[in-house]
């Protein structure tokens, strides 16, 4: 007999709902000044890949994020391996998406953070560059993987001239690339909600260069009444 042992990753939460389920792992690599998320800190427990398996109902969708998930890149693999055949979707800043990872999907969708184009605005924002973030994007293309970038819209960070940056890097890779603008969530006083018409704008911006162009005001990220769900 043949004994699989998996290995154990360090697991902020499950949140269940209706029809989703996301695993929030710990842990990130970018200091972003207008995050919110606790995954950030890294201060999850510890535990088995297949214990998290056991708890995600058949027929959900599941969300794998953080944080940031490949930070944990083995122990994720083998999530991803458990959960083939379901429906998958992998959120990440891109920033560690290597060929390896992309080999490892297993079906998996991707949704890339893409925060800025430009260098130093991204530097400015996550303290990181975005090259090693182009080249993800790139990769999954090259890859043919099923996935979206998303780009917050943040006044006077992430304008609405920025987002047009970004789907003009994205229709030189191909204009099909789906792009979805989310309107920023003001927190810790880091500046403000984008006005619906800040938000049009950079819809229309998008639009000249991109085939298909979503915001958050169309499509929920978070579904409501979800259960979160820690471990001891």
């Amino acid at each position: 007999m043949i004994c699989v042992v998996y290995g154990v990753v360090n697991l902020c939460y499950l949140a269940l709902s209706e029809f989703q389920c996301t695993v929030q792992l710990a842990g990130c690599n970018f200091s972003c000044r207008g995050c919110f998320s606790s995954a950030r800190a890294g201060v999850g427990r510890d535990v088995p890949v297949e214990n998290i398996v056991g708890r995600i109902p058949l027929g959900r969708r599941v969300v794998i994020a953080g944080g940031e998930p490949t930070l944990q890149v083995d122990e994720l693999l083998e999530l991803l391996f458990l959960l083939r055949g379901r429906r998958v979707v992998l959120s990440t800043n891109g920033y560690f998406l290597s060929d390896r990872v992309v080999e490892g999907l297993s079906g998996a969708g991707v949704h890339v953070d893409l925060k800025a184009y430009t260098d130093s605005i991204h530097r400015e924002y996550t303290g990181r560059s975005n090259l090693p973030v182009l080249d993800a994007i790139e990769r999954l293309h090259r890859y043919s993987v099923d996935f979206e970038v998303e780009t917050v819209l943040i006044p006077d960070m992430v304008d609405s001239l920025e987002i047009e940056r970004v789907a003009e890097f994205l229709s030189s890779i191909s204009r099909d690339i789906s792009l979805r603008i989310i309107r920023y969530v003001p927190v810790n006083g880091f500046s403000r909600r984008p006005t619906k018409k800040e938000l049009e704008k950079a819809v229309a911006l998008a639009q000249k260069h991109l085939a298909c162009v979503t915001t958050s005001a169309e499509v929920r990220s978070h579904p409501a009444n979800s259960v979160k769900i820690f471990f001891e």
